[in-house]
């Protein structure tokens, strides 16, 4: 175990090196270099700035830094700015469609095309965010590395067009323009090792290397055809650059030496990048979101590049928990048989999982955090070498877990054998589980109990990894509790820390393996509470009311059904007030006269019932002693009762809730049965 826990990492994504290596000179191009050309100094350009305006924000510490950079300062032969997107889950991704309007803008502003209608000839090629990444001083000498979390695609496309400019240089016989350009993407340093401007990740960084090296030997490889052998077997992303360069190669070719000069010094002397430089991953975030990018790059795609890149080590290992990760969340069309649940359900459940044995609400704007404590605290306690550990006994089976229990699957018995016990407390089970399931979906203070709900399934089926599986009989049992939870968080509604204070002490039993006999999840006074939200309480009076309660008459209505040993319902439900809530004086002022009277009960608990059809509002008007008739031939049980009684006054109604109120006592064991109101 000693020696997995040496290979993690010694800082996080999010602890990215606090002391970034900033130039601190200005690196110029000797006379003797390139034929002209000589760059601004650092102190002509803008002084950086902020990304706060605020000077109290700046006292608090750096949070990012921008400067308006030209690409010449950029690209020159210094190692000050090296490129990086191995990390980044996101490939090349630009077709000649965008790479061609990036070329066609450069080649407008180098006749003067902006210029003429502007009076100014520089071009603003936007926003780059880079993260300061470790780079080794003693082995390539002074510079600095970064990790590309926005501007990937320009600056690929960037090296694409020096590359080709290179090669174009060549071919007219302008070495000494050729070798300025060579020593722009393969910055020299005497005495160090050699490193390219930019680097991908191994399995698409193939061709890009050899066409940024520039030795013959390479290139050679780079003049493939796009239908031959050799281009079918690359990735993707290789194809691309290889096809982008060819392109880019193709209008290079088409212009003579004077061209071809002038349009260098426009791109290295007159087009700009704004460098913004934050000191972490989350700020680099916002700052991309806050611009409108990166709208779907969500937390949990930054997590998979942590997992998949930064800490599995083994390269075959990379791709295939990379492929494996794809697949799974590959789709918004749930399919668990197929291993496909999406990534909405595969982020859903590593924030739960990382809620769960963090024991801490993840807020938004810290989840990779969170997530990359989750990740490391995994694996520091690992007994496996596997370097796709945490992805096949983590990620994988939370996410076809939660997949499963959303997707209401009817044959689903997560991990147990049916025949035997099962089949006599599966009724049960899954009459918990749909009723979690509908509170967790349609009330929205009840989602924090889903993290228990997993929690409980995951080990029920023998996939969490170094816990004991717990049998049928505690997986009810834990449920039992959950749904607790759900039944005080929906009525109550107490606040947040309160809520995960309460979801908490139930993992804490869940792991020490407490039986539910002796939960004491709810105290007396919050017993106490719900008796009188169902007693009191306007429930059916608005929509989220009403979902509440047509969830809790189902499963109210399914404990009946299973105790008479009866097969559960399907099929539609509606939720209908028995006093209707536009009662008519005619047919029912004989029992209720007052309209204040009527105002005050109808949309109480106890004068609500399960129907299943839609009914008319003619009908729903109908005195109770035709409505009982209807009520009579219903199949929910608990309306079925209803023909029984006589008529519908305060009294039956009362009497109504306390039946409710006594089966949900006998469901959970909760005290909530009171003396007539």
């Amino acid at each position: 175990m000693q020696q997995v826990k040496s290979q993690l990492p010694e800082v996080g994504i999010l602890d990215h090196l606090n002391r970034p290596h900033w130039p601190t000179t200005t690196r110029t191009r000797s006379s003797s270099s390139c034929r002209r050309r000589c760059l601004p100094v650092l102190f002509d350009l803008p002084v950086p700035f902020f990304a706060s305006a605020s000077s109290d924000k700046v006292q608090e510490g750096r949070a990012s830094i921008t400067t308006r950079l030209p690409i010449g300062k950029i690209f020159d032969s210094s190692r000050d700015y090296i490129f990086n997107t191995a990390s980044n889950v996101r490939g090349y991704e630009w077709t000649w469609k965008e790479t061609e309007e990036l070329l066609d803008d450069l080649m407008d502003g180098s006749k003067g095309v902006f210029s003429a209608t502007t009076n100014n000839k520089d071009y603003e090629l936007s926003q780059i965010v880079l993260i300061p990444m470790e780079w080794d001083r003693e082995l390539l000498g002074l510079g600095a590395r970064y990790d590309v979390y926005d501007g990937q695609q320009r600056l690929v496309t960037l090296c694409l067009l020096f590359a080709a400019m290179r090669e174009r240089f060549r071919e007219i016989g302008e070495e000494e323009t050729a070798t300025e350009l060579a020593d722009m993407l393969k910055p020299p340093k005497t005495r160090k090792e050699e490193i390219l401007r930019m680097e991908l990740n191994p399995r698409d960084n193939e061709m890009l290397s050899y066409i940024l090296s520039g030795a013959d030997k390479y290139m050679e490889r780079v003049v493939v055809n796009d239908k031959s052998e050799t281009m079918h077997k690359m990735s993707k992303v290789n194809q691309q650059i290889v096809q982008n360069f060819q392109d880019i190669s193709a209008r290079i070719g088409e212009l003579d030496k004077d061209e071809l000069l002038t349009l260098l010094d426009f791109i290295i002397e007159n087009v700009y990048l704004l460098v913004c430089v934050p000191e972490n991953a989350a700020i680099a975030r916002n700052i991309v979101m806050g611009q409108g990018k990166g709208k779907d790059n969500e937390p949990i795609d930054d997590f998979k590049g942590l997992v998949c890149f930064r800490y599995t080590q083994n390269e075959k290992a990379v791709y295939e928990t990379l492929d494996a990760w794809d697949a799974l969340a590959s789709s918004t069309v749930v399919d668990v048989d197929s291993g496909v649940v999406g990534r909405e359900i595969v982020s859903d459940a590593c924030l739960m999982r990382a809620t769960t044995a963090l024991r801490t609400k993840i807020g938004t704007r810290k989840q990779l955090f969170w997530l990359e404590q989750w990740l490391r605290e995994s694996l520091s306690t690992m007994e496996t070498k596997d370097q796709d550990h945490f992805f096949k006994h983590h990620v994988q089976p939370a996410s076809l877990t939660l997949g499963q229990f959303r997707e209401e699957g009817d044959t689903v018995t997560f991990g147990f054998s049916k025949g035997g016990k099962i089949t006599k407390v599966w009724p049960s089970i899954k009459c918990r589980l749909d009723f979690l399931r509908e509170m967790i979906q349609n009330v929205p203070a009840t989602k924090e109990v889903e993290m228990i709900v997993l929690e409980t399934l995951l080990r029920a089926g023998g996939d969490l990894n170094g816990s004991n599986r717990i049998s049928v009989g505690e997986l009810e049992k834990y449920l039992h509790g959950a749904e607790q939870l759900v039944l005080y968080f929906a009525l109550i509604r107490p606040n947040v820390a309160l809520k995960y204070k309460k979801c908490f002490e139930l993992l804490d039993m869940i792991e020490s393996g407490k039986t539910a006999d002796s939960l004491d999840l709810l105290e007396e006074s919050e017993q106490t509470e719900i008796r009188e939200a169902l007693t009191f309480n306007r429930i059916g009076a608005n929509a989220s009311g009403k979902r509440l309660a047509r969830a809790l008459l189902k499963r109210l209505n399914g404990a009946v059904l299973i105790k008479n040993e009866e097969d559960m319902i399907d099929g539609s439900v509606f939720l209908e007030p028995i006093l209707p809530v536009k009662a008519t004086k005619k047919a029912w002022g004989d029992v209720w006269p007052e309209k204040a009277d009527r105002e005050e009960v109808v949309h109480r608990f106890g004068n609500l019932c399960l129907v299943s059809r839609q009914v008319s509002t003619r009908d729903a008007k109908q005195p109770f002693s035709e409505k009982k008739d209807r009520y009579k031939s219903e199949r929910w049980p608990l309306t079925s009762r209803l023909g029984e009684v006589e008529s519908w006054d305060n009294t039956s109604l009362n009497e109504n809730a306390e039946i409710m109120l006594g089966l949900i006592e006998s469901s959970w064991g909760l005290q909530v049965t009171s003396e007539k109101q």
